[in-house]
Order: structure tokens, then C-alpha cells, then sequence
């Protein structure tokens, strides 16, 4: 441990006294054994020289002068001199002092001790530290210098006093900064060993996670080879957009499918320039809205191949990159040839719009016959045959409405089916279709609620055919006699439909994928109602084209609801 400037402070002034106190020894030394001839004292009358022939009188000019205390002692240790510093020192008058025996001006623990001292002293010029008491009580520290001189008077015993109260003081403060300085290195001794012991402990733990990471990187190494692997095997294509600097990698499948150069930078306007323009909008909105809301991105868009020139279609699923901020900084996808698959549903929607139109015709006629039928037994009164007629001209019917909705979704899909988009009033629209159902239907109750006016731009048979359809639902999966409940509402920006049954309900299983195309909940319940699940199908369709959404929300064996929303006219 380093010394602190005042520990080093105390060291020198110990040093500095330890110095005074022997030259002041040694001054002394050289006058008693005659060393020096003369001496000079600067009393009040300015210097004098003293020549050791006077040597009484030099002798006490010299002690009164000097900074030390001193005295002189008869052979009964009666103080026959002394100065004025050592009374001082004694906190007693001069005249009390002379005279008086020296061992009373003596710490009593340390009068033994002193007249040992000075008996010897008479023999041999000797030191001795010890205590002396003042008038206050106060024990105060001292070193004795002893040596016997022969004055005038006869022999004297000649002690010098220090005063070593400044000396032990900073003694004491050396010793407790010493402590304090042994305790400091100890506990920095401490504080090493400990710190070794957690360096090492670290180092165990650092090397035992550096192997960790070191096998993770190689089970990640051999998952991208696998990855890579199966991107081969599969013929897909990897990309990844840098939002900030706008610049794409592409793995080499990718600039393949693409007709793209294998080598060099790509930027998302050299990708863009392949696919077709009518698709480019609908893409961004699938990227900007991955980017802004973090939705993945599935989306299905034609490409013409940038060298061969021929008409591809693709399919391209990925999710935006975010940072330590959730900031968007990338998009990360797979993209696949869907040609084949796409190619396939044509040629299905083709046929289906073929056997659908073909089917049509004949549909047509016979529901004319039908009526002529009808016609002929109400005018003879053949009951009947007019209620067989009416259940054939019902079956005609749905009939009629299954192959329209084939031929919907085959438009749908072929982008044929367009949508004529008007300011239309939604309750208006909802009221007639309502009227239309109450006119026939007798077996459920209706009831509606509506607010306000409600005006959309929408194609009015379009939204029609989807009202129609949930309304349809409603009857078909709820028991007889149940109520259907209607409501139309504003929400925000949006325009709301909301229709609910009090029938079977359905599972949380089936909620998701009730608007998929064909799909349709096969259990007990439902086995006896008709239906090829193309109806929410193209529904849902519509309404997407309509920029609205979708949904249901159910509890199975209670009840069904479903709602849609298309934005309100601005």
C-alpha cells in the first residue's frame, strides 16, 4: 500500500526532531568536554563571547540561552541550577524549583527508575528516557542527557531535559498510521487473493461459455449448411432488404428465379423491375406494413423473367429484422416458384367455371319448365302437384346459387370478378336483404338495430351477396324458432355489421380457419347441413377487395357472431 502525504508529512518532521535532538547532544557534548574554547550567546545585550575559563558563568549564560531545559544537581539530587525553560516546563516559578530535589518533579512510577539513572550517571555520562509531572498533573515525555561537571563549586551532575512530547506524539501517530497502513496492505492482501480467486473463477466460467458458444457456432454452422441444404433441395430463394441503406442480398436461387445478374450488389429497384407493375402496389403495401406493424409477409405476385422474358409467378413469406429499439432495420424472406401450383388452380377455376356455366343452361331450362308447370296445376287445382313443383323450384334454386358461387370464386381468383364501387347507404343495403329473408322465412325470428346512416363506397350486390350469406348461416346452423339479431354501428373510421345466432356455436379449433377456401366444421352437428365452405370463403374475399376485414367470435353449444367492417365514405 502507498504511504498518504500526511503519513509521509509525520516521517519528516520525526526526522527533523530526531536530528535537532542530537545536535543539541552534541553542542552540549563538545562544551562539557572541552571541545571548544569559546562559545557565543546571543542574550539581550547582542553576543557575547564566553571563554571556558569562566566556565560557570559561560556554562549558565549558554543553558539559559538555549531551547533545551537544563540543570544541575548537588550529590543529594537537590537542583543547585536550572533555567527557565525547565521550569517553564514544570509549569513551577524559578525559585521553587532551585533548590528543590529533582526526583519531585518526577513521574512517581518513574522515581526508582530516575535515581538509578542518576546514581550511575556519577560514574559514567549516561542517557535515560523517562516521565516528569508539571504542576497540572500532566506527564510529559523527556530524554535525560547526564554527565558530571566540575565547576567552580566543586562536582555537579549535569542533565540536559528534552522535552520528547512532539517526538512520542508523532511516534504514536506514525505507529497508528503504520497500523492503519499494515491493515490497508492486509486487506489489499485480502482484496487480491479474493480478486484472484474471482479471476479465476471467471476464467472457468468464461472458458466454459467460450466452448459453449463454440459448439453452438457449429451446430449453427451445420443448421445453415442444412438450411442451405434444404433451400436446394426445395428450390427456394433467400433474400434480406437493409431498410436504411435500401441495399438486397440474394442468395444465388434467388437472381435465378428471377432472371437477376449472379454476381454483384442488387437493390430492391433492380427486383421490382421484374415483377409485374399491376402487383407492385399491393406488394409495398405487404412490405410497408411489415416494416410499420411487424406483419409477416406472405404475398403471391407474377415476375417476368428478367432474361428469358416468360411469366412466373411467385410466392414470397418473411418477417421483418428489428433492433435492441423494436426499430424496423430489415426484411428477411423466402421466396418459391409457385408457377406450377398457380398454373393448376387455373386450369381447376377453368374447368369449375366451365362445368359451372355448362351446368347453368340446362338449370335454366328446366327451371322454366318448372314454371310452366306450376302454372298449368294452379289453373286445375292440383295442390299436389304445385307443392312438388314449388320444393323442385326450390332445389333448382340453391342449385343456381351453389353453381354462382363456384363461378364467383373461380372469377375471384382469376381476377375476372370486378367490383363496382358507389356511395351506397350500409343500413339501406342490410334492410332489403333483411325483407327479402322475411317475405320466405318463417321458421326464425328477426330483429335489427341500426344507428345512424352509415355510407360506404361499395359495390351494393357485391356487400349484398355477403349479408346474404352470413344471414344464410345464421338460419342454417340455429334451431327453430330462435332469434337472429342485427346491428349496423360506426367504429372509428369504420362502418359495422354484426349479426348473431343462438345456435350450436363453434370450437376455438375451427375459429381461424373458418374463411378459408372449401373448409367447413364436420362434427355431429353439422352433418346434415348442405354447403361445399365456399361461402365465408367469398365473403371474405369480397370484403378484402372492399379494404375491410372479417371475423367471428363464438362459444361453442351457445352462440355465433360475426361482424365485418369496409371504411367509411371520406
Amino acid at each position: 500500500m502507498e504511504k498518504s502525504i500526511e503519513h509521509i508529512a509525520l516521517e519528516d518532521a520525526y526526522r527533523s526532531l530526531k536530528i535537532q535532538l542530537e545536535e543539541a547532544n552534541d553542542i552540549i557534548n563538545a562544551i562539557r568536554s572541552g571541545e571548544v574554547d569559546a562559545l557565543v550567546v546571543n542574550g539581550k545585550d547582542g553576543h557575547q563571547l564566553f571563554t571556558l575559563k569562566s566556565a560557570d558563568q559561560s556554562y549558565r549564560i549558554f543553558i539559559e540561552q538555549m531551547t533545551e531545559s537544563a540543570i544541575t544537581l548537588d550529590i543529594d539530587n537537590n537542583i543547585s541550577y536550572c533555567n527557565s525553560q525547565f521550569a517553564a516546563l514544570c509549569q513551577t516559578p524559578l525559585e521553587k524549583v532551585m533548590g528543590s530535589n529533582f526526583l519531585n518533579f518526577v513521574d512517581f512510577e518513574y522515581q526508582n527508575f530516575a535515581k538509578e539513572v542518576i546514581d550511575g550517571a556519577w560514574e559514567v555520562e549516561t542517557k535515560a528516557e523517562l516521565y516528569i509531572k508539571n504542576v497540572s498533573g500532566q506527564r510529559i515525555a523527556v530524554q535525560l542527557s547526564l554527565k558530571v561537571l566540575n565547576l567552580d563549586e566543586g562536582l555537579a551532575l549535569s542533565i540536559i531535559v528534552t522535552d520528547l512530547s512532539g517526538i512520542k506524539k508523532t511516534e504514536k501517530l506514525l505507529q497508528v498510521k503504520n497500523a492503519e497502513l499494515e491493515e490497508a496492505r492486509m486487506l489489499a492482501d485480502e482484496l487480491n487473493q479474493n480478486l484472484e480467486k474471482i479471476v479465476h473463477s471467471r476464467t472457468l466460467e468464461l472458458e466454459a461459455k467460450n466452448n459453449e458458444l463454440i459448439i453452438a457456432l457449429n451446430n449453427l454452422k451445420e443448421s445453415e449448411d442444412n438450411l442451405h441444404s434444404a433451400f436446394n433441395a426445395g428450390e427456394l430463394g433467400s433474400c434480406s432488404l437493409d431498410l436504411k441503406t435500401g441495399r438486397a442480398e440474394m442468395s444465388p436461387k434467388f437472381r435465378e428465379l428471377y432472371g437477376l445478374p449472379i454476381f454483384g450488389e442488387i437493390n430492391w429497384d433492380m427486383v421490382l423491375s421484374a415483377v409485374d407493375p399491376e402487383y407492385i402496389p399491393e406488394l409495398n403495401v405487404v412490405l410497408e406494413k411489415c416494416i410499420t406493424k411487424g406483419t409477416p409477409v406472405d404475398s403471391t405476385y407474377p415476375i417476368k423473367h428478367l432474361i428469358t422474358g416468360e411469366k412466373r409467378w411467385m410466392r414470397v413469406v418473411g418477417k421483418c429484422k428489428t433492433d435492441q429499439n423494436n426499430q424496423a432495420v430489415g426484411v428477411y424472406a423466402v421466396l418459391m416458384d409457385v408457377t406450377d401450383q398457380k398454373q393448376d388452380e387455373q386450369r381447376k377455376n377453368d374447368f369449375i367455371a366451365m362445368v359451372s356455366h355448362e351446368l347453368k343452361t340446362p338449370l335454366t331450362s328446366i327451371k322454366g319448365y318448372v314454371q310452366v308447370l306450376q302454372l298449368k296445376a294452379r289453373k286445375e287445382n292440383l295442390t299436389f302437384s304445385n307443392k312438388a313443383l314449388e320444393g323442385a323450384e326450390r332445389q333448382i334454386s340453391k342449385m343456381t346459387n351453389m353453381i354462382n358461387g363456384f363461378l364467383n370464386v373461380s372469377r375471384l381468383e382469376s381476377g375476372k370478378i370486378a367490383i363496382d364501387f358507389k356511395n351506397i347507404e350500409l343500413t339501406d343495403l342490410v334492410k332489403e336483404v333483411i325483407e327479402e329473408y322475411a317475405t320466405t322465412i318463417t321458421s326464425h325470428h328477426f330483429s335489427h338495430q341500426f344507428s345512424d346512416k352509415l355510407f360506404i363506397r361499395a359495390d351494393w350486390d357485391k356487400l349484398g351477396q355477403v349479408i346474404n350469406n352470413l344471414i344464410s348461416n345464421a338460419i342454417k346452423y340455429s334451431p327453430v324458432n330462435s332469434e337472429i339479431f342485427i346491428d349496423c354501428y360506426r367504429d372509428g373510421d369504420a362502418a359495422v355489421f354484426k349479426i348473431s345466432d343462438q345456435g350450436m356455436g363453434i370450437s376455438p379449433g375451427n375459429l381461424p380457419r373458418l374463411f378459408e377456401r372449401f373448409y367447413r366444421v364436420e362434427n355431429a352437428n353439422t352433418a346434415t347441413v348442405a354447403g361445399f365452405g365456399i361461402g365465408l370463403y367469398l365473403s371474405a374475399e369480397i370484403i378484402k377487395r372492399h379494404g375491410g376485414k372479417i371475423w367471428a367470435e363464438s362459444e361453442l353449444g351457445e352462440s355465433s357472431t360475426f361482424y365485418f367492417s369496409v371504411p367509411l365514405a371520406g
